[in-house]
């Protein structure tokens, strides 16, 4: 693809020897980066300059390539797992460490861009599957959204289960806050975190740990905790999620389809796993574990040979009246335990 630059579409972008493609409108900056697995390793809040996404201070950006170990190449950012998230075997079908999409580039093009609004368009088959996932990225120049289009499609002659999660790691900071429309929360072991101790589903945002002491889910543990926890929604009334960062005034909030996304993973890592401070929010199609553990469980997402699956996930940048409102609300939620 030969460099261009247009209304809002650069396509000279380049970090870390690996060139992407910035999409940049007057509030957001998006960029992609199809030769290393499609990854959105930005989203920048224009007016501030602050990136919403993580990116890990001890891996840069690189070329994925079959054979990897995820977490020993993850950069940060934004992908997208499929058809698993643990590696496993299935029907004598061996499925890679959190999926085959992030392995590998996506084909691309800039489809649309004519200054005001732009469209990339990404695909890229699996490898495990007889399936082919497209992205249609659009931003609108004066919009804080960006709406990422997604039509996944059997090509084969045979049904297939998938597990699908859109893996979203969000930059933190101590003073930073989770807001999600649950009452309660699994819990996923051995990642306990702060639900060490206690034999059953925690209640959102607030309950007792196991000492007896007021935790609240929302607020991030500082990094010298030391903590890792992975949660799962038990019961999400709206497809939505958002990361908040009140001293700043800005937040990130991610809207999904409850028909395609009816659980919401949570990893979060305060100084534990590897030392890191982040948190994962994942709309996912199952329960966390691998393609395996959910056919087993009878929780996998199934797509029928010749049918495809199209559904919208919508980022926003959040500013002021946004924050402030989700905050008032954690506020009226208020403790009763």
């Amino acid at each position: 693809m030969s460099v261009t630059r247009r209304g809002l579409v650069d396509t000279s972008v380049e970090h870390a020897g690996i060139g992407g493609v910035a999409l940049r409108g007057r509030i957001i900056e998006l960029t992609v980066f199809p030769d290393a697995g499609g990854k959105i390793l930005e989203l920048v809040h224009r007016p501030s300059g602050v990136n919403l996404l993580w990116q890990n201070p001890r891996i840069p950006l690189r070329r994925t390539y079959a054979g990897a170990a995820f977490d020993d190449v993850w950069c940060g950012g934004w992908d997208e797992l499929f058809p698993t998230d643990a590696p496993c075997e299935l029907d004598g079908n061996t499925y890679h460490d959190h999926g085959d999409l992030w392995i590998g580039p996506w084909e691309w093009d800039i489809e649309h861009d004519n200054g005001h609004s732009a469209v990339l368009y990404l695909r890229r088959h699996s490898a495990s599957l007889p399936c082919l996932m497209e992205r249609w990225i659009q931003l609108e120049r004066d919009s804080s959204r960006v709406e990422i289009r997604y039509r996944l499609s059997n090509v084969g002659v045979r049904a297939v289960p998938f597990v699908w999660n859109v893996h979203v790691a969000h930059a933190i900071s101590a003073d930073s806050r989770l807001h999600l429309p649950a009452h309660s929360l699994g819990v996923r072991p051995p990642y306990f975190g702060r639900a060490d101790g206690i034999a059953t589903d925690v209640s959102w945002p607030h309950f007792r740990d196991a000492a007896g002491i007021r935790q609240d889910l929302g607020a991030m543990p500082p990094p010298q905790s030391g903590l890792t926890e992975f949660l799962f929604t038990r019961d999400l009334e709206e497809g939505w999620c958002a990361v908040t960062y009140p001293q700043l005034d800005l937040g990130l909030a991610l809207s999904f389809d409850l028909a395609v996304f009816p659980q919401l993973w949570l990893f979060g890592v305060y100084g534990g796993w590897r030392g890191h401070y982040v948190l994962l929010t994942e709309p996912s199609t199952g329960r966390p574990g691998s393609l395996a553990d959910n056919v087993a469980a009878g929780t996998e997402a199934t797509l029928d040979a010749g049918s495809s699956l199209e559904t919208t996930v919508v980022a926003e940048v959040l500013t002021e009246e946004d924050v402030r409102a989700l905050v008032a609300a954690d506020v009226r939620q208020g403790w009763s335990g």
